[in-house]
């Protein structure tokens, strides 16, 4: 069994500070009682701490609450990694997709062999204007129109979907294929996602967990997220050349060889003497149902900018709801249209990322886990003025006087340098490139 913590491209992970939030949390778990990890994500914290104490795993994502089920649970599932490919790869649902879309995967494959030898504009406008969604409900998305080739091309797929055209089977394909990933890959991303739905529970969240880990693998973006689409033309209108070589790197990765290799951790899971609880809910709805008692300590890692976790993982999001979700609408120039990243309409806005609410949301964490009588780890990573990247919605002292409100002894740990991912600094869509990361603990 492999005790090695694997992890995905995600924001601000912890994976360097693991040891480290053990430590400060031993200090304050004298009784080796039950750890509370309340913003859990990707739930590489709260696969490290189930290794020492029973968890609570608490996320509002149901992205975040299938990471949980997947790394945290050790139920034994006989059943061979290659085996489950050649299955999926059979299924009636992929087959159908395969013929259904045949004329974007040709269309796609001739661009890309066209840009391997140097020419990018048919599969640069994939990228750029290529929204099948957008084309099959007759929504605005670019305000150029499409060229002759791309538009026929969709409308042989429009003419084969007939009323398949709202199937959770092809919601990847249909919403996000082209723009973040190959069609072909979109395909085969949906093909997983069908078969784990046919699955029982415990299967069904270590096939997602790894499709997760596969699409986080092949998504053909700037920092390997779901923020938004590559941009292919710099300020002046003119095509980003430089771009080529990672569209075809990304393009051409296997899904199904990504999927294997995740599915093969998630099997392989290390048996664990502890519990956990995977709770799918509000952090504040959580609390409030805390009584003394029921955790020692809270691992908090809330959100600090303005950008909403829900816009870099939306799609991991729609893979694990398998819906067909309305998408957001957005108003550039004053004119209507769907938003450029094909953003779920319902996707999660967290007050934490609110600067009106961001006070009261940190208050309430801190009153109501002073009524359950936890202490509290709380993860804080400071704005570096300099460097051109997005400030924190509260300060650090501004987060400590509000927690000690409730708690009389609070104070600041500096457990080392750690460095998160970033994103592409030019369009904002990165993580803070931290000097180092703060602990705020709470003793109760």
């Amino acid at each position: 069994m492999s005790t090695n913590i694997r992890t995905v491209h995600y924001l601000g992970s912890k994976v360097r500070m693991l040891d480290s939030i053990k430590e400060y949390i031993d200090e304050l778990n004298i009784n080796n009682g039950r750890i509370c990890d309340l913003f859990c994500g990707s739930a590489v914290v709260s696969e490290f701490l189930l290794q020492y104490y029973d968890v609570i795993a608490v996320d509002i994502q149901n992205y975040s609450k299938i990471y949980c089920e997947a790394r945290l649970s050790d139920e034994e599932i006989n059943i061979d990694s290659n085996e489950l490919v050649a299955c999926i790869k059979n299924e009636k649902s992929r087959i159908i997709n395969i013929s259904d879309f045949e004329p974007i995967i040709q269309y796609e494959s001739e661009c890309m062999e066209a840009l391997i030898n140097g020419e990018c504009d048919a599969l640069y406008e994939i990228i750029e204007k290529g929204s099948l969604y957008s084309y099959l409900n007759d929504l605005p998305y670019s305000e150029e129109k499409l060229s002759n080739d791309l538009e026929t091309v969709f409308a042989k797929v429009k003419s084969n979907l007939k009323d398949k055209a709202n199937s959770s089977d092809s919601t990847i394909t249909r919403y996000y294929g082209g723009l973040y990933f190959s069609f072909k890959q979109a395909i085969d991303i949906d093909s997983i996602a069908t078969f784990a739905f046919t699955q029982d529970e415990a299967l069904k969240n270590k096939i997602l967990a790894a499709l997760m880990g596969a699409t986080t693998d092949v998504v053909n973006t700037v920092g390997k997220q779901f923020a938004q689409p590559l941009k292919v033309r710099k300020n002046d209108g003119t095509l980003k050349y430089n771009l080529s070589k990672k569209i075809i790197t990304d393009r051409n990765i296997d899904v199904f060889e990504q999927f294997k290799n995740w599915m093969e951790y998630y099997l392989d899971r290390p048996k664990s003497n502890h519990h956990f609880n995977a709770i799918c809910d509000d952090y504040e709805n959580v609390l409030k149902n805390l009584k003394p008692g029921d955790v020692e300590v809270i691992y908090a890692d809330p959100p600090y900018t303005r950008y909403h976790y829900s816009r870099y993982y939306h799609i991991l999001e729609t893979i694990c709801l398998h819906d067909t979700p309305a998408i957001s609408t957005t108003f550039p120039n004053g004119k209507g249209g769907i938003s450029r990243a094909i953003y779920r309409n319902d996707r999660h806005q967290s007050p934490f990322c609110i600067k009106s609410k961001a006070p009261k949301a940190f208050d309430t964490l801190f009153k109501y886990a002073h009524k359950a009588q936890a202490s509290i780890v709380l993860s804080y990573s400071p704005f570096d003025s300099s460097s051109g990247a997005t400030p924190r919605l509260l300060s650090i002292n501004e987060i400590v006087e509000i927690a000690s409100r409730y708690y009389q002894n609070v104070y600041v740990e500096s457990p080392g340098q750690f460095m998160h991912s970033r994103f592409n600094k030019l369009d904002n869509n990165y993580e803070i490139n931290y000097n180092a990361e703060k602990l705020i603990i709470c003793r109760k």
